[in-house]
Order: C-alpha cells, then structure tokens, then sequence
C-alpha cells in the first residue's frame, strides 16, 4: 500500500497496519513541514478506503488507481472526499469582504459538518482532509471538537499542520497524532528526474538544497533560469572561503539593478527561514534591508554586496 508515496515509512506502516485489522480511528493529524507529502499521503489513504476493485479488506494491495472511484479522487471530483481549505473558505463566503487567506473560520467548519452528517454518496468512507490545521481559529476548533466526540459511522477527519503545538490539547486527545519525516535527498532526485524530467546532475543539485521537501525543491526549479537561485543555501549551509565569496560577490553586483534582484531573492529565502527561526534570521533580514537602502542610494554596488555576503556566511556557519 502506498506505493505513489515517496519514504514516510513509518506513517505506511502505522496505517496499513490498521487498514489491515479493520482498525481505522476516526480521526488524525498529520505533522510535518510543508512540502512532504502529508496531503499527498491523506488522499492515498482516501482512495485506497474507496477504492472499488481492490478491497482493503481483502487485500494487501493499495488502491487501483483506475476505478471510477479512484479516477474521481485524482481529479478531485469524489463526492465522499472533502478538501477544507482556504480554497474552500473563500468558496463559501458569501461575500468578497467575507474572504478570509489567514485563518480557517468557524462558518468552514460549519459548512463542512453539514457533509460530515450526511449519509455516503458513492464510496465506502467520507474523508475530510483539514489544512493548514493550525490557521483554524479557537471558535473553529471548538465547533470541530463537537464532530470529534461523536463522529459518524465510516467518517475519517484527517488534520493535516506543521507542528503537534499548535493544534489545543482538546484536539489532540481526540487524533491519533502521525508525524511525517523530511524526504530523503534521493527520494527527491527520483521525483524531480520522474516528474519534471530534470537530468541526474540537475536534481541532485537542487534536492541537496531542498531540505527534504519537495515544495521547495520545486521553487528551487523554478527559479533556477536565475544563476542566483541557489546562492542563499550556498551562503547558509558551508562555511565557504573568503575567495569564493567574493567571487559569488562579483558576480551579483555587475550593477545597481542586479545586486537589487538578487537582495530580493535571498530576502525571499530568508524570509521563509525566518518563520522557523526568528531569532536566527532576524539579523540578517536587517542587514538585507540595510544593504538593498545603500544600493538605492547610490553606494558602491560591488562594496555592498561584499560585505552583505561576508555577513550572511559567518552569521550562520
């Protein structure tokens, strides 16, 4: 089973145990950075409940892939599968101004427990799959503790965030908690040479980078027409020599307007990093600011980014 998903041995052995003893909890979290599969993994889980030619019950094999039921899956269009999402929230409101992109609302959870009562309309299970989990807001949790204390025959909730902390104890004592791992760098390379159809060489670049997660693997990818794609992982995970430095300095600074977008695309990264370590990242966001304010004033392209580089290398190695 799970056969489409790459590594997370752990949670296809957890879960394949229960399928095969006909011991599925009715509700679960998924923990893990973005970008690992956890999605990926819960709509697999759906299709092998679903699926209409190989029996879970009956078989060790996941599901078929080509069935209506599994067709429907992948096409997002099962009526027994639910997303609940921003997407979906957005979908809902009723007005423009009701549209919420930061936290999941009680209204969300309102809406989908109307389905999660219903009777199933072509499957085995309804699945709901809740993401990010940890943008709901404390009136939304506490609307979906109602459904987690008495949930319905064949229904699974699968909450899918970051991190176990936060999500209310209140919650967590009704989930059975799964923690997905970051993908190996293989893993990743296997991906990227069978989906994007990248040569050895290019994927395992990229994946080295990628800190085991496919989502940025791919941003990497798409940035990678840009020769300054890959120059915040190599400033942040080596210490690198004081020639090379001045060499990825030389090269990012042949104007005013290059040495800018390059700023903004290793602001771009360190914002992201900045979100898991504040404290980390903090100084080097200012000496981003700093520097991009000495590029507009004129100041020596080349002095500045010498320096920017430097810093960034021996603040974090």
């Amino acid at each position: 089973m799970f056969e489409n998903i790459i590594a997370q041995n752990k949670a296809k052995t957890i879960i394949t145990e229960q399928i095969k003893n006909k011991k599925i909890p009715h509700a679960y979290l998924f923990m893990g950075e973005d970008g690992i599969g956890k999605k990926k993994f819960a709509v697999e889980f759906a299709k092998i409940l679903n699926c209409s030619i190989n029996n879970y019950k009956e078989t060790d094999i996941g599901a078929c892939g080509h069935c209506d039921c599994c067709k429907m899956i992948d096409k997002n269009s099962f009526p027994d599968l639910h997303i609940i999402d921003f997407e979906k929230q957005n979908e809902i409101a009723e007005k423009e101004s009701e549209k919420n992109k930061t936290k999941l609302g009680i209204d969300l959870i309102r809406y989908m427990q109307k389905y999660v009562s219903m009777k199933k309309t072509a499957g085995k299970w309804k699945v709901f799959i809740i993401e990010p989990a940890e943008k709901m807001t404390m009136e939304a949790f506490n609307s979906l503790l109602k459904t987690l204390e008495e949930p319905p025959e064949d229904t699974i909730l699968i909450l899918i965030a970051k991190h176990r902390e936060t999500i209310p104890v209140t919650i967590l004592s009704r989930v059975q908690s799964i923690y997905f791992q970051p993908l190996p760098e293989n893993g990743i390379i296997k991906y990227l040479e069978d989906v994007h159809s990248l040569s050895n060489d290019d994927a395992t670049k990229i994946a080295k980078f990628a800190d085991g997660s496919i989502a940025k693997a791919e941003q990497i990818m798409l940035n990678t027409q840009n020769e300054f794609s890959l120059l915040w992982q190599e400033l942040t995970k080596k210490k690198l020599p004081l020639v090379d430095i001045i060499e990825k300095s030389k090269k990012a600074s042949k104007g005013r307007d290059d040495a800018i977008e390059v700023i903004d695309i290793l602001t771009e990264y360190a914002m992201n990093d900045f979100r898991k370590q504040p404290s980390k990242f903090v100084g080097i966001i200012n000496k981003l600011c700093e520097s991009k304010t000495y590029l507009n004033a004129n100041i020596n392209a080349n002095i500045v980014m010498d320096n920017l580089f430097i810093y960034i290398n021996s603040k974090i190695n």
